[in-house]
C-alpha cells in the first residue's frame, strides 16, 4: 500500500489540491434544531454520496517507519466523497455530528511523533467512524495526526446536534481550535478564522464603514454577507432553518454572480453541490448546479448493519424530492465508472490512482 500512497505525494500541486480549494461552511440554530451547512465551490462537477453502516473495520494507510489508525466504525454516516467511496470530505453520523472540510493555503500539519497517522483524505471518515460530538472530535484530532506531505491543505469546521461548534485549523505544524465561546461568527471559508474575523472589521454593523457587498468573490466577501446574514437569521423569529440556510449558502456562494471584471476562472467554476444537514431529525438536504431542486435523504430509510453494506447515489443523477430509494449497492465497479466519469472533466488522476481509490472500500470488513 505504501507504493500506491506515494501516488498522492507524486502529484502537481494543481491536481488533488483543486479537488477542494474552496468552500464555505456555516451554522444556524433554532430552538433545539441545529443545521450544518456546506457549499462545495470548484471546476469539477459529480459527488458520491454515500450511505456507510456501522461496525465496518478499516485500516488507514500504510506509512514508512509509522503506526496507522485500525478500527471498526462505530457510527454509521452520510458522506459526500469525491474521490470515492471511503474518503469522504464532509458528511453527517447517526449521533448528530457533522464534519466538512475547505481548502486553507496555509494548513501545515503536525510534524512526526508517537501518534497514529492518517492521510488527509481519509481525516474526516475517520471522525465520523469513531466520534459520537463535538467534544469528541477535538480530543480525536489531539490523539492522531494526519500527516503533513498530504497534498491537500485544509482545515475543519464540526458542528454537532446540541449545537456545539468547532473550528479546526492546523498552523504552523499546532492545532488551533476554536469553540462556541471563540467563534462569534458560525461562518468560515478559506482563509483562517482569526483572518476571517479581522476582514468583519472593515464592514458596516461589525465596526467598520464599507457597506456589505452584494457579490462575493473572495473571503471578505463570504465572511461580510454571510454573518450579516446569519445575524438577520438570529434576529428574527428563526424559522424555517433549512430554507434559511440554502438561502445563506446560496448568496455567499458563486452561482448567483459572474466574476468581477478582469478576473479569469474555469468555465465551469461554481457552487457544484450545497448541503444542509438537520442534526437533530438525522436528514441530509442537497442541491446541485445543474439542478436547483433540493433533494431529501433520511437516515431511519437504511439499514445500519453492516452486513447490509454500503450504498450509493451519484449526485448528478437523482430525481427531485426524497431520493433515498435510488441509493444503490456499493461495487468497485460502480466506484470506478463514477471515478472515471468524473476524471474526464480534467484528467487530473492517474489510471493506477483511479483504480486504487475504487477498490479502496474492499478492503473493509464486516465484523
Amino acid at each position: 500500500m505504501i507504493r500506491i500512497i506515494l501516488l498522492f505525494f507524486t502529484l502537481t500541486s494543481t491536481v488533488l489540491a483543486q479537488i477542494t480549494e474552496n468552500c464555505s461552511s456555516i451554522s444556524l440554530a433554532s430552538g433545539d434544531t441545529v443545521i450544518m451547512g456546506r457549499n462545495h465551490d470548484e471546476n469539477l462537477s459529480n459527488c458520491l454520496v454515500v450511505y456507510n453502516p456501522r461496525g465496518l473495520y478499516k485500516e488507514g494507510f500504510e506509512f514508512e517507519n509509522e503506526s496507522y489508525p485500525k478500527w471498526s466504525a462505530k457510527y454509521a454516516s452520510i458522506t459526500f466523497n469525491i474521490l470515492g467511496a471511503g474518503f469522504a470530505i464532509l458528511g453527517m453520523n447517526e449521533n448528530g455530528l457533522a464534519i466538512g472540510h475547505m481548502g486553507f493555503r496555509e494548513a501545515k500539519y503536525p510534524p512526526k511523533d508517537e501518534r497514529p497517522v492518517l492521510d488527509q483524505i481519509q481525516f474526516i471518515t475517520y471522525i465520523l467512524d469513531n466520534c459520537a460530538n463535538t467534544s469528541e472530535v477535538i480530543k480525536t484530532s489531539n490523539e492522531i495526526r494526519i500527516d503533513d506531505e498530504s497534498i491537500t491543505r485544509e482545515h475543519y469546521f464540526a458542528c454537532d446536534k446540541s449545537g456545539e461548534l468547532a473550528i479546526i485549523e492546523p498552523i504552523e505544524g499546532h492545532l488551533v481550535i476554536y469553540t462556541n465561546e471563540t467563534i462569534p461568527y458560525p461562518i468560515i471559508s478559506n482563509d483562517s478564522y482569526q483572518k476571517s474575523l479581522d476582514y468583519l472589521k472593515s464592514y458596516q454593523g461589525f465596526s467598520g464603514e464599507l457597506p456589505i457587498p452584494d457579490k462575493t468573490f473572495g473571503v471578505e466577501e463570504i465572511m461580510a454577507i454571510g454573518a450579516s446574514k446569519i445575524e438577520e437569521f438570529n434576529s428574527k423569529n428563526k424559522k424555517e432553518i433549512v430554507n434559511s440556510a440554502f438561502s445563506i449558502l446560496h448568496d455567499i456562494g458563486f452561482n448567483k454572480y459572474p466574476p468581477p471584471e478582469g478576473v479569469d476562472v474555469h468555465p465551469n467554476y461554481g457552487t457544484q453541490f450545497t448541503t444542509v444537514f438537520d442534526l437533530k431529525n438525522l436528514v441530509v438536504y442537497f442541491r446541485t448546479k445543474s439542478n436547483s431542486r433540493i433533494r431529501r435523504v433520511d437516515f431511519d430509510y437504511f439499514d445500519a448493519s453492516c452486513l447490509a453494506g454500503i450504498k450509493m447515489l451519484e449526485i448528478e443523477n437523482t430525481e427531485d424530492g426524497i431520493v433515498n430509494n435510488l441509493f444503490t449497492d456499493y461495487t468497485a465497479e460502480k466506484n470506478k465508472n463514477y471515478l472515471t466519469e468524473w476524471n474526464k472533466q480534467s484528467n487530473p488522476l492517474s489510471n493506477e490512482l483511479i483504480d486504487f481509490l475504487s477498490k479502496y472500500a474492499d478492503t473493509f470488513m464486516c465484523r
